[in-house]
């Protein structure tokens, strides 16, 4: 089995993408530097780049992904992977804070 390249990170971070001219929602099951698993009712066509806002306190910060895999259960897709192919600083340092983050819970007693 091939192992990952970057560390997979549970998270319940919100996303926001467009897809026919709408705004639809989707959640960030897990998270790294390079990618993520989004959980929508939406779920874009593989090989599809898309761009996502993260919702941030004051602003969204954008990141530009395509779409990996998507997956079908119960005959509904409902979970797609995406890679980040150049992701702003600003997102790594996100990434990196929930590292921390899941570092000082598991040391919590």
């Amino acid at each position: 089995m091939r192992k990952r390249s970057c560390e997979r990170i549970a998270s319940s971070l919100l996303v926001k993408f467009d897809h026919c001219d709408s705004i639809n929602y989707g959640i960030v099951t897990n998270v790294s530097e390079r990618g993520m698993c989004i959980k929508s009712g939406v779920c874009l066509p593989r090989d599809s780049s898309a761009v996502l806002l993260i919702p941030l306190k004051d602003e969204h910060l954008a990141v530009t992904a395509r779409v990996r895999w998507v997956i079908n259960s119960d005959e509904f897709y409902d979970s797609m992977g995406v890679e980040l192919s150049d992701p702003p600083e600003r997102y790594l340092q996100i990434i990196e804070n929930i590292k921390s983050f899941e570092r000082v819970a598991e040391t919590s007693p």
